[in-house]
């Protein structure tokens, strides 16, 4: 009887696992969908000192899980301030993952028919079976999104009420029209030379300015947060896999379906400087999705001063105090 070897590691795996064993000890990894995807997971500081005590930690069925979904070009490093405040606040479990494609998440070559990993649709259903393989399946989650991680956290609301407890939503960009480049932009960012393109662009103008009112006020932009955002750039695959992702990319069916989405209770935080998606534009959407709301709606709209699209990057005390008072009044 001929035996069969173990199968070994891909090279990309051992490569992602050793460069986060060295620079990232609080990283973790999780294989979801023959994916390896890396993130992390903060407890409240009272459960971790009960554990040092070699006590149970409280087992609390009623509170959710607090799930942070990062935007195009972003990784989890953009939770960097959020996730401990709110597990403290909260009582709650908080996670953050890298979407495929981004961070140390590992990024697939190829793929079982039916089974492509880069498009929006694998992004909703992965989410979803993340949380699941963490063993918080029972759970129900608050999602916490930013642009295009709202657009998937609203997608789920919409498909799984059941799952959701609350959305947070952090300049989102829940249109079609918003929901990443056009469709000829997309075309040809999927191409051999949009590769090129994109290669040439990203390692010059990567994070994105843009998307800030001024990035210069974050503390340590130059030392430490652009160097972070650009990490993705020399890992295995990278453009390879932006580029499937803008080949592949077909925005989510959102405001269609406002009226499941406005059962859910939803904090919706704008910058008043977004570059992104205008402030109006902002206002219109939200405008929209209240205009179906049932009387006893608990939806909420926030905007924050002197800000671009990535509050959580620019204002971040804000909007932790912004989705912490939140929750207290939706029931945490």
């Amino acid at each position: 009887m001929t035996q069969q070897l173990p199968q070994l590691p891909s090279i990309q795996r051992v490569f992602l696992e050793s460069i986060v064993s060295s620079s990232d000890p609080e990283g973790r990894f999780v294989e979801v969908n023959g994916v390896q995807a890396f993130y992390k997971l903060v407890i409240p500081a009272s459960h971790r000192q009960l554990i040092q005590k070699k006590q149970l930690v409280p087992n609390e069925p009623n509170k959710p899980v607090i799930l942070l979904l990062h935007q195009i070009l972003g990784n989890q490093y953009t939770w960097r301030h959020l996730m401990q405040p709110l597990a403290d606040a909260t009582g709650c479990h908080v996670i953050a993952y890298d979407r495929i494609t981004f961070g140390f998440t590992e990024r697939p070559t190829q793929w079982e028919e039916g089974k492509n990993p880069y498009t929006q649709e694998a992004s909703v259903e992965f989410a979803l079976q993340f949380v699941n393989n963490l063993g918080y399946g029972e759970k129900k989650i608050v999602f916490v999104g930013v642009s295009a991680g709202a657009a998937i956290s609203c997608t789920i609301a919409i498909r799984y009420p059941h799952l959701v407890h609350s959305l947070c939503l952090l300049g989102p960009s829940i249109s079609p029209d918003d929901q990443g480049p056009p469709p000829i932009g997309r075309h040809i960012l999927g191409s051999a030379p949009g590769r090129l393109f994109l290669k040439a662009a990203l390692y010059r103008y990567l994070p994105l300015t843009t998307l800030y009112h001024d990035p210069d006020s974050i503390p340590d932009w130059e030392t430490v947060v652009k160097p972070n955002y650009r990490v993705p750039l020399t890992l295995p695959n990278f453009y390879e896999s932006l580029s499937w992702l803008m080949k592949y990319f077909v925005p989510l069916e959102i405001l269609p379906h406002k009226r499941y989405l406005a059962q859910v209770p939803m904090l919706y935080i704008s910058g008043d400087d977004d570059k992104y998606l205008h402030i109006d534009k902002h206002r219109e959407i939200f405008d929209d999705i209240i205009s179906v709301a049932p009387s006893d709606a608990k939806i909420e709209f926030k905007v924050i001063q002197n800000c671009g699209h990535l509050p959580q990057d620019e204002k971040p005390q804000e909007v932790l105090d912004s989705i912490i008072n939140f929750l207290y009044r939706v029931g945490i």
